[in-house]
């Protein structure tokens, strides 16, 4: 195959790797040369021009330059990060770390093993949110409701993941804002799930109905009408009713973006710069909790040193792109 592919515009290209479709479109811009290493796929590519030449790789990896391994390995582990915000006296959800399989136990100290957090389930307020503390794309995120739920959770995700994040569910507008060498460089408000009811079918029937991206993880039947009220997973949903469902955010998980603009809010756009500099990135994808519903009391959710830009891609703003990448390239290319 030619490794030579091109591509994306905003008219539209043909590499499946969004990251590389992002670099393309920024080369040509700058008049450098894209070319695909794997390619159609674009997962591994190099950027050249002036003598100099970089190569970059996406998918599983991470393109940016701009992050050292030391800090995005912090930011990859969700307790790592928490901790190092708090200690920055950064406002972060509160949450207990543990381990959700045995293995290498011997390396760490005792009162965070499966066992303890069984008991800790016993006694906690539900519900509870818990994530991986190394997954993305809202892969085990999920509200649960019980101790019993909370058992069949941990074994669930010990399949795949070591260790959890339980922490407090949070009703609480979200946003995401993206810094960039010290600025907001833009931010939007993040929309959880939802689904219309038809007069016929269940909460579960029209969840389970939803469109979702390859590998997305499965949306719970869990969701609050206008006036908050929660829902019966097995209710029929009156028509034209419009039921939030309670979960990740997360684009890959049926979540969507309003609100798009430069730069953010002042506060916000305060606690996401302390925040990635509290871990020492150079470009971060910050998402918080508007506590107050005026951006007077915040808590940062997580640090992203690999967050994706299709939110940027599927609103038009290719200037936004070329601006990350130019910054991107800057780095890579010394």
């Amino acid at each position: 195959m030619d490794p030579e592919v091109p591509g994306s515009s905003p008219g539209g290209g043909t590499i499946l790797s969004a990251h590389a479709r992002y670099a393309a479109h920024t080369a040509q811009a700058c008049g450098y040369r894209f070319r695909s290493l794997d390619g159609a796929d674009g997962y591994l590519f190099e950027i050249s021009g002036g003598g100099r030449r970089a190569v970059f790789a996406a998918g599983a990896a991470t393109p940016y330059a701009l992050n050292d391994a030391r800090a995005a390995s912090i930011a990859r582990d969700k307790a790592f990060c928490t901790a190092v915000l708090r200690e920055a006296g950064v406002p972060t959800v509160p949450g207990r770390m543990f381990f959700v399989t045995r293995r290498w136990a011997e390396m760490r100290s005792p009162g965070r093993e499966p066992e303890d957090a069984l008991r800790f389930a016993e006694s906690a307020a539900y519900p509870l949110f818990c994530k991986p503390i190394a997954a993305s794309n809202g892969l085990y995120a999920e509200v649960i409701e019980s101790a019993e739920a909370f058992a069949d959770y941990v074994q669930r995700v010990s399949r795949e993941h070591f260790a959890i994040l339980a922490q407090p569910y949070v009703r609480a507008p979200e946003h995401r804002v993206f810094v960039l060498e010290g600025q907001a460089l833009f931010s939007y408000c993040k929309a959880p799930a939802s689904v219309v009811g038809d007069g016929a079918r269940s909460l579960r029937e029209l969840v389970a109905a939803l469109p979702r991206e390859p590998g997305a993880p499965p949306l719970k039947p869990r969701g609050r009408d206008a006036d908050g009220r929660l829902l019966d997973p097995d209710a029929v949903v009156q028509s034209g009713a419009q039921i939030v469902l309670e979960g990740p955010a997360n684009r890959a998980a049926g979540g969507g973006a309003s609100q798009l603009r430069d730069g953010a809010e002042a506060r916000l756009a305060q606690i996401a710069i302390a925040a990635a500099a509290a871990i020492g990135l150079r470009l971060a994808g910050v998402d918080l909790f508007d506590l107050s519903g005026d951006g007077r009391e915040t808590a940062v959710i997580e640090v992203n040193s690999n967050p994706m830009i299709a939110t940027l891609e599927g609103a038009g703003r290719w200037d936004l792109i070329e601006a990350i990448w130019r910054a991107n390239f800057a780095a890579a290319l010394k």
